[in-house]
């Protein structure tokens, strides 16, 4: 992948501002360079509680690192800008980490894609945590994990493969969110697949209500009879659709990717009994709790480390503390390299963009190296499927990691 350089303007300025600490006569000042990296995301609103989770777990990655093997010459910030779901803060919030002079900014997908001219102009780049499918040529942008449209790939091909019920078809349905790309998108998705596997698969249609919904009758109806049910949203929306769901009868199997049904099961296992999470199917790029590997091993040892019992009780029920781990390991790793190449002084977004993509990095309880290849922007490939199970509270693999169908064409 090709390299950015900063602009050679910026350097003459860099050049011009650190003149005078070099002509000075014995004054000592500060080798401290501050990287700030924005984080333009919902912290108050629909998708609150999983974005918080991982912001949580980026920061203790920091803090281990800031304790324990320091970057030297190089302090982190962390900026934040709180959208609250709502797109139409979403320009405001890349003004506002523009106007902090951030150096790199996270997102979350359909807010990368809405930015896309804008940073790509500026030449600021992001680096977030998912991803969407209009976003994977990007150059700007790198992500930990791919677009939730491979995860469900993987789940049709999965329903394809093990149903034992052909000739008769199973029935797919599809529930989003209105107005959102990335809801929308993952929508496509499916239609797309089923309908170009016509002896595969009967559609159902598809559904889009507002992030407002509160009673989901007309929805249950109309899929009442369908096998799979492909629910793409956040928040509160899903747990009450899960609700009224079961209440109403429908006992098959909902799917959808980690970002429905991982990033938002502490709100699940607050509001469904276990019993009615049984027949969730989710896909994810990410290990889990419980898997044994020294990454979680080492997850599982700082959370306990800084956190309360109560604290880690939520922490268990979601997938926010890892994935934060993780994306933190990544970006200080790039950030080290990024100083080996152009020196602590010289850090900026670019450099750190530049090593970020060169990452090569092999974690235990991931499906691949942290790698990027060409013409994708992301660094977790490989897909598996998890499964609820009510009698042991906990989700349990069903797959092995594996690339999905259109990695491997």
């Amino acid at each position: 992948m090709r390299r950015f350089r900063t602009p050679a303007l910026a350097l003459l300025c860099l050049l011009l501002v650190a003149l005078p600490s070099f002509l000075g006569c014995g004054g000592k000042e500060s080798t401290t360079k501050e990287i700030k990296y924005g984080w333009i995301w919902d912290f108050t609103g629909r998708a609150s509680s999983g974005v918080n989770q991982t912001y949580v777990g980026f920061k203790d990655y920091l803090r281990m690192v800031r304790e324990e093997d320091p970057i030297p010459g190089v302090k982190i910030s962390l900026k934040v800008f709180d959208t609250q779901s709502d797109a139409a803060k979403v320009p405001l919030g890349y003004d506002n980490m523009k106007g902090q002079g951030v150096d790199i900014m996270s997102a979350a997908p359909q807010d990368t894609e809405l930015l896309r001219s804008r940073f790509e102009a500026d030449q600021i780049p992001f680096y977030a945590l998912s991803n969407i499918n209009s976003m994977v040529d990007c150059e700007w942008l790198t992500t930990l994990y791919g677009p939730p449209e491979l995860q469900i790939e993987a789940q049709l091909e999965w329903i394809s493969q093990n149903w034992d019920g052909y000739p008769t078809k199973p029935k797919v349905g599809f529930i989003g969110l209105a107005g959102v790309s990335f809801y929308v998108s993952q929508e496509a998705t499916v239609r797309q697949w089923v309908l170009a596997h016509p002896d595969d698969f009967d559609w159902l249609g598809s559904s889009f209500t507002p992030s407002t919904v509160t009673s989901w009758a007309l929805e249950i109806e109309k899929y009442k009879n369908a096998d799979f049910i492909f629910a793409s949203m956040s928040g509160p929306p899903l747990v009450s659709l899960l609700q009224q769901a079961r209440a109403r009868g429908y006992a098959n199997t909902f799917m959808g990717p980690s970002e429905t049904w991982f990033s938002f099961y502490m709100l699940l296992r607050a509001g469904v009994s276990p019993a009615n999470l049984d027949n969730v199917i989710a896909g994810t790029y990410t290990p889990w709790w419980g898997d044994s590997n020294s990454f979680m091993d080492e997850v599982e040892e700082y959370a306990q480390k800084y956190h309360t019992a109560d604290e880690l009780t939520t922490i268990h029920q979601g997938t926010g503390q890892f994935n934060g781990w993780a994306a933190g390991m990544i970006f200080v790793d790039a950030v080290r390299r990024a100083v080996k190449e152009v020196g602590a002084e010289n850090l900026d977004g670019i450099a750190i963009h530049n090593a970020l993509m060169e990452t090569d990095l092999s974690v235990p309880g991931w499906g691949n190296a942290w790698k990027l290849i060409e013409g994708e922007n992301y660094f977790a490939q490989t897909v598996r499927l998890v499964e609820y199970k009510s009698d042991i509270d906990n989700w349990v693999a069903i797959t092995e990691f594996a690339y999905p169908p259109s990695m491997r064409e």
